[in-house]
């Protein structure tokens, strides 16, 4: 159980839906800094929205690379 907070609390909110939206969002802002998309723990609403978004994101971003890496392998015929 605790393996599956660490690679869906860290792995994908924290690392992939964080820094994809952060870089996404930065093509067009530039002074925009990464804090600006983390949780903020003093204001709940923002928090759970900020979340939210990181985790959905996150999971696309995770869904698309396990299937391009099962593409490559399978197209590599080491599956």
């Amino acid at each position: 159980m605790t393996l599956l907070e660490i690679i869906f609390g860290g792995l994908i909110t924290q690392f992939l839906g964080l820094n994809t939206r952060y870089y996404f969002f930065k093509i067009f802002n530039k002074n925009l800094k990464k804090g600006d998309f983390e949780n903020d723990k003093e204001d709940i609403g923002s928090s759970f929205s900020q979340g939210f978004y990181n985790f959905f994101i996150g999971l696309i971003v995770f869904i698309l690379l396990s299937f391009g890496v099962v593409y490559l392998l399978d197209l590599f015929h080491l599956l």
